[in-house]
């Protein structure tokens, strides 16, 4: 994935330089790649990285990375053997209420059309046969990507749709939520448990 990385690396730097992005709070952009074996049979998807995430240089390793780990004991589904990866790769941030402080901030429309072609490049190099997408965002910039009807976390989470012939896309809330909303917890533990048992029919 290496070589890869550098081209979405200088891909991003060209896009600044065009002023098509902007580095929030004049702040040199903060990257974090995706992580895991190239030939995963399951890709998650989340939105971008965090604070954590940037200081260890892998998704999902703060406090959401945390519940996620959780589930997947529970499942029986190895992280090991999964591919994570973020739709923006940079941290999305802005100035906190403290001088010199920063603070996370939602990506907009724009941030996730010049994602695309990198998540793109993702997909079509591991091959996966599911992907999970944690949240609006992913699922948002899956829908972009087979230009279809924007979809909601709310109206279809734990469904499971046909990407192609061979490839299938579960959504499912991002483990987030559930520090704001503990009713999701069962929602999510639910969720998981249909990700386990379609994985169980695939190997059959």
């Amino acid at each position: 994935m290496n070589g890869l990385n550098e081209c979405f690396r200088e891909k991003i730097k060209l896009e600044i330089e065009e002023n098509r992005i902007e580095p929030a709070c004049n702040l040199p952009l903060q990257f974090v790649y995706g992580n895991g074996p190239t030939d995963a049979k399951v890709v998650m998807i989340g939105e971008a990285p965090g604070k954590d995430e940037v200081c260890f240089g892998r998704p999902f390793v703060g406090k959401a990375g945390e519940i996620l780990n959780e589930i997947l004991l529970k499942t029986g589904i190895k992280r090991e053997q999964l591919y994570i990866t973020n739709v923006v790769k940079y941290r999305l941030v802005k100035e906190g209420s403290r001088q010199g402080s920063y603070r996370n901030r939602p990506v907009t429309k724009k941030e996730i059309e010049i994602m695309l072609p990198w998540l793109k490049q993702e997909l079509d190099l591991i091959k996966p046969k599911l992907i999970l997408t944690l949240g609006n965002v992913p699922l948002r910039a899956l829908c972009f990507m087979q230009n279809c009807g924007i979809l909601e976390i709310g109206a279809c989470h734990g469904d499971v749709f046909c990407v192609n012939d061979n490839m299938f896309h579960i959504p499912l809330y991002h483990p987030a939520s559930q520090i704001y909303n503990r009713s999701l917890k069962e929602v999510f533990d639910e969720d998981f448990k249909k990700v386990r048992i379609f994985l169980e029919s695939q190997e059959g």
